[in-house]
C-alpha cells in the first residue's frame, strides 16, 4: 500500500494564515518555534523569498535570537546573495561572536563571491584551533569551496577524509558521487565506500555510491546488487528505486525494472512518470495491453504528459494499428515538438501506411532535433535510399557530418557510394565502418541486400568480424 502521511493541522493552520494575511498575526502562533516550522515548510517546497519573508518577520519579535541570524544568511546565499549573507553574518558576530557556524558560513559566502583565498584561509584557520571532532564539519565546507572552484580532484580527498573520521556523516555521503563523478575516481570511489560498508553494513547511501561507480565502470550486475541494497536497506529512499530501475532497463533486464517501479510505485503511491517508465518496460516485455491500459489512464489524470501519448504511440505501432498510433504521435508532438523520437516514430508509421511525403517530413525533423545523435540522421538516409533519392541522401551524409559521428553514419555513406557505382569510396567508407563497429555490419546489407551476392564485401566484413 501506498505510505500515507498524517496530516500535520498546525503546520497547515500557519500556511492558511501566512498565505492569507501575509504573516502570522494569531498570537497562539507567533511563538519562535511556529516561525521555524514554517520557514523550515517554505525551504523544503523552495519557496526561498516566502521563507526570506518570515526570517525577517521573525526578527522584528526575536532580535537577539542568533538562530533567525543564521538561517537569513543560508537562505540569502540559497539566493545567490553572499554579499548580503556577510552583513547578516556581522550581525550575529555582534550579538555572539564565539558561535562556530560564523566563519563556515562566512567560508561558503566568500566562496560563492569567487574570493577563493579569503575562503580557504578561515578554513585554514578554523582545521588550527578546533578539536578532531568538530572537523568533519568544517572539511564539508572546504569541499564545498573546491567544488565552487570546480577542483574535483581535492573536493574527492577532502570529503573521503571526513568520511575516514566519521564514516556516517550523512552530508558526504550524500555530495561525494558529484565529486567523484566530474573527477572519474571510480575504482578510488570503490574503495572507499567498500571500506564504508565493511564497517557498517547498513549505510544506504554507501550502497548507493557504489553502485553508480560500478555502474561507470561498466560492472553492471555488481552495480544493480548494490543499488537494490540501497532501497532494502531504508524503503524511504526514492531514488534508489529509480536508478536501479534506470540502469536495468539500460541493459535490457526489463523484468527486474518493472519490479523496482512496481515497489517505488507502491511504497510512494502512483505517479506519472513511474507509469512512464514501466510501461515501456511493458513494450520492451511485449506486454502492450498491460502498457496501454495504465497509459489511457494516466492520460486520463495527466492529459498533459507528452510521454503518456508517446508510449501510447508505440504500443499502438507494435500492434499494427498504424492510424491510433499515428494519433498519439501528433498528441505527444503538439505538447513537445522538438522531441527527436516523436518525430522518428511518426515518420515510421507515416512510412509504414504509406504516405512517403509525411515520413520524409518528420524523419528530417528527428534529424534537426537531434541533430547530434547518428541514429536520427542514419534512419532519415537510410529512408532517402530505399526511396532512390540518392541527390537527398548525398546532401543529408554532408549535413550530418557536421553535426555526428557514427559507425551507422559510415555503413549509410557505404551504401550510398555502392548504390552510386562508387565502389572504390564505398570500401574506403566500409573498412572505416568495420573498424569502428564490425557487428553493426548486417545494416549494410539491409540497404543494398544485393551485396549479399558480393564476393569482395562478404570477404571484408568475414576479416573484421573475425
Amino acid at each position: 500500500m501506498p505510505k500515507r502521511t498524517k496530516p500535520d493541522h498546525i503546520l497547515s493552520k500557519l500556511i492558511t494564515e501566512f498565505e492569507e494575511q501575509g504573516q502570522l498575526q494569531n498570537r497562539e502562533f507567533c511563538e519562535e518555534a511556529y516561525y521555524l516550522r514554517l520557514i523550515q515548510y517554505y525551504e523544503r517546497h523552495f519557496q526561498l523569498d516566502k521563507a526570506l519573508n518570515l526570517v525577517d518577520q521573525a526578527l522584528l519579535l526575536y532580535m537577539y535570537k542568533q538562530d533567525f541570524y543564521l538561517i537569513k544568511s543560508k537562505l540569502l546565499m540559497a539566493t545567490l546573495r553572499p554579499a548580503d549573507a556577510l552583513e547578516v553574518l556581522d550581525q550575529v558576530y555582534a550579538i555572539s561572536p564565539m558561535n562556530q557556524d560564523i566563519p563556515l558560513l562566512r567560508a561558503r559566502a566568500h566562496a560563492l563571491m569567487c574570493h577563493y583565498s579569503e575562503s580557504l584561509g578561515i578554513i585554514m584557520d578554523l582545521k588550527c584551533n578546533i578539536q578532531e571532532t568538530d572537523l568533519p564539519d568544517v572539511l564539508l565546507v572546504e569541499a564545498f569551496i573546491y567544488e565552487t572552484m570546480k577542483d574535483f580532484n581535492k573536493m574527492f580527498d577532502t570529503l573521503r577524509e571526513a568520511l575516514l573520521i566519521n564514516p556516517n556523516n550523512h552530508e558526504a555521503l550524500e555530495q561525494i558521487w558529484i565529486s567523484v563523478e566530474f573527477s572519474k575516481k571510480y575504482e578510488e570511489s570503490i574503495r572507499l565506500h567498500q571500506s564504508i560498508i565493511d564497517h557498517n553494513p547498513y549505510s544506504y547511501l554507501a550502497w548507493y555510491n557504489l553502485g553508480h561507480a560500478h555502474s561507470c565502470l561498466g560492472e553492471y550486475e555488481k552495480a544493480v546488487e548494490a543499488l537494490e541494497y540501497s532501497f532494502l536497506i531504508n524503503p524511504q529512499f526514492e531514488q534508489g528505486y529509480l536508478d536501479c530501475a534506470e540502469l536495468c532497463l539500460q541493459i535490457g533486464q526489463y523484468e527486474k525494472a518493472l519490479g523496482s517501479y512496481l515497489e517505488a510505485s507502491e511504497m510512494f503511491g502512483p505517479d506519472p512518470e513511474l507509469v512512464v517508465y514501466m510501461s515501456e518496460c511493458l513494450i520492451k516485455l511485449g506486454r502492450y495491453k498491460e502498457a496501454k491500459l495504465r497509459l489511457q489512464k494516466a492520460a486520463i489524470n495527466d492529459p498533459y504528459n507528452e510521454e503518456v501519448f508517446y508510449y501510447l504511440g508505440e504500443c499502438h505501432l507494435q500492434e499494427g494499428n498504424f492510424n491510433k498510433a499515428i494519433k498519439c504521435y501528433l498528441n505527444a508532438i503538439d505538447l513537445d515538438d522538438c522531441r527527436e523520437e516523436f518525430h522518428a516514430s511518426i515518420a515510421r508509421a507515416y512510412d509504414m501506411k504509406g504516405l512517403i511525403k509525411k515520413a520524409e517530413i518528420h524523419f528530417k525533423r528527428a534529424a534537426r532535433c537531434g541533430q547530434e545523435q547518428s541514429q536520427y540522421w542514419t534512419m532519415l538516409i537510410t529512408f532517402l535510399l530505399r526511396q532512390k533519392e540518392f541527390a537527398k541522401a548525398e546532401k543529408f551524409l554532408e549535413r550530418a557530418d557536421k553535426y555526428s559521428f557514427g559507425a551507422d553514419l559510415l555503413y549509410c555513406k557505404s551504401a550510398f557510394y555502392f548504390l552510386s557505382d562508387q565502389r572504390e569510396f564505398a570500401f574506403e567508407c566500409l573498412e572505416e565502418a568495420l573498424n569502428e563497429n564490425a557487428p553493426m555490419s548486417s545494416m549494410l546489407l539491409d540497404m543494398v541486400p544485393s551485396l549479399q551476392q558480393d564476393k569482395d564485401v562478404q570477404s571484408m566484413i568475414r576479416y573484421f568480424s573475425l
